[in-house]
């Protein structure tokens, strides 16, 4: 009989290789695919931060482009409203301001949206007087509501802070989208803002301050299920909603992410027909004065200067004549340059006072020529002249960036007259030589 013994044995053998080839080469086409995909994972990824970042640069651009234009809507009319005007000349000119505050809080919204998209939003640390904030944040609210021919209340708890230290600009943000909300959606009753302390006790100023914002109306209120998904960017309780009231969906989505930012909650209640409560809690960092008196303290009026020599740099020409038309009626006189080289070149052969430096400019631009001037100066042996940043920007990079070109102060566009003059007053009083020359003689007089 045949022996087949180490025949089979062979062909068991055999058969185990090929299995252990097949098992293998599965494992490298898997391998090789895992790769594959993870090549394609990192691309697309890469393909989105490229994607996200030219959007918030896009937008970043066209809210420079909008802010420019802005600067001029809301400066002709701020500038009309100086001159003898019969009630529909009135009536006009505050359709044009209202307008021009819309697009100004809409190009925000857009921006500030594309920055917490791509991780790039910042907030600030300043100290505040939290009760002067209030009553303006407040009044605009009630000129809201008191336009729909709606009540308004605004409820402050006694044992509030007068100072805090944190954000006031976004905090306002937070609360006029919510409060904007409430008048937006509500054709009859009343809106109710409310403010509370949640933590620490009255007089402990060494822990972080917390507050608690209520936002109530007797609106249309939003559906049961539609509470969950209100927040979402670019969302709003129906179509229907967005036809009839308006709106981008973005208030909320923004609300929501400045107040995770700022450490605290958001949360909403609401019955259908029957009115909409948000509440929000914000945390601020150890204020340094609690004192009441701190709080009583108000802006003073823009003081008197003497005859300033301005030198102001702008490229665009109907911003060059608002400019010269906002320091009209003072004493200052005022030399223009429409970019960066030429306002250094006249700065070198001048003598001035003070410069308003656009700072994004042809030829060479606002940061370029600051630096320049500063190396001009000390190669000179000249004291620094206080140099004003004026930007389409409004981003806390740019102010970082200005002033470590050796920007004395920073100002973003659009902005007011009194806005202007204060920082121009403000500025010049920190210099010792100006300060003292006011003070003895109130008249202009050379820099050295």
């Amino acid at each position: 009989m045949p022996q087949t013994g180490p025949t089979c044995t062979c062909r068991t053998e055999t058969e185990r290789i090929a299995e252990l080839e097949r098992i293998l080469a599965d494992l490298q086409a898997e391998l090789t695919e895992r790769r594959n995909a993870e090549r394609d994972l990192r691309h697309a990824k890469a393909a989105a931060e490229a994607m996200c970042l030219a959007k918030t640069e896009l937008l970043a651009q066209v809210s420079h482009e909008m802010r420019c234009q802005l600067q001029m809507l809301t400066g002709a009319v701020e500038l009309l409203r100086e001159t003898p005007l019969d009630q529909n000349q009135t009536n006009y000119l505050n359709a044009f301001h209202h307008a021009g505050e819309f697009l100004h809080s809409l190009a925000d919204d857009l921006l500030d949206n594309s920055r917490m998209e791509a991780g790039r939003f910042q907030l600030e640390q300043t100290e505040f007087h939290f009760d002067e904030f209030m009553a303006a944040t407040a009044q605009l609210i009630a000129w809201q509501a008191n336009r729909k021919g709606l009540q308004f209340e605004c409820r402050l708890s006694p044992d509030l802070p007068t100072r805090l230290v944190g954000d006031p600009k976004r905090l306002k943000q937070i609360i006029l989208n919510l409060a904007g909300n409430a008048v937006k959606f509500t054709s009859d009753g009343k809106i109710t803002l409310a403010v509370e302390l949640e933590s620490p006790p009255p007089g402990d100023s060494a822990r972080d301050t917390v507050l608690r914002f209520t936002i109530q109306d007797t609106g249309v209120g939003i559906p049961g299920d539609k509470l969950d998904e209100i927040f979402e960017r670019y969302t709003q309780a129906s179509p229907a909603t967005a036809r009839i009231f308006g709106g981008t969906g973005l208030g909320l989505a923004i609300a929501r992410g400045l107040v995770g930012m700022m450490g605290g909650t958001i949360r909403v209640t609401s019955r259908e027909g029957a009115g909409t409560c948000f509440v929000f809690s914000a945390r601020f960092a150890p204020r340094a004065v609690s004192s009441p008196e701190a709080g009583e303290r108000r802006k003073p009026p823009v003081a008197p200067l003497r005859s300033l020599r301005i030198l102001l740099a702008e490229d665009a020409a109907d911003i060059r004549m608002l400019m010269g038309a906002f320091l009209g009626n003072t004493p200052h006189s005022v030399d223009m340059a429409c970019n960066g080289q030429e306002a250094l070149a006249k700065y070198m052969a001048g003598n001035y006072d003070l410069v308003l430096m656009d700072m994004q400019m042809p030829v060479m631009d606002g940061i370029s020529a600051t630096l320049r001037i500063r190396e001009w100066e000390r190669s000179h042996g000249r004291p620094p002249v206080p140099v004003i940043a004026l930007t389409a920007g409004a981003e806390r990079s740019e102010r970082l960036k200005s002033r470590a070109a050796g920007c004395t102060a920073h100002l973003a566009k659009p902005l007011r007259k009194e806005t202007l003059l204060r920082t121009i007053s403000d500025v010049m009083q920190q210099q010792p030589d100006h300060a003292q020359t006011s003070a003895q003689t109130g008249q202009g007089g050379d820099r050295p």
